[in-house]
């Protein structure tokens, strides 16, 4: 698969389990460029936590600015 030019890209993994949502989570994470981010919808609090942890352990800034919404911010390293 070859990288974007994106700097945003919306990800919705509402009603997903976890395997499944950090699946379709990391493959958008490789599509972005450095520096832009990625916005992920959610509905699980079980998602949200392993989301947030996935992408703390990979470098990933990482910000909630609304309920059952994840930005997170490209760290650059392709992960």
């Amino acid at each position: 698969m070859r990288p974007s030019i994106m700097d945003r890209l919306l990800v919705d993994v509402q009603d997903m389990l976890c395997a499944q949502a950090l699946a379709v989570v990391g493959t958008a994470m490789r599509r972005l460029v450095p520096g832009s981010h990625l916005v992920v919808r959610y509905n699980s609090d079980d998602v949200r936590r392993d989301i947030l942890s996935w992408a703390r352990d990979q470098g990933h800034r990482v910000s909630e600015p609304a309920p059952h919404a994840i930005h997170l911010h490209s760290s650059g390293t392709g992960t």
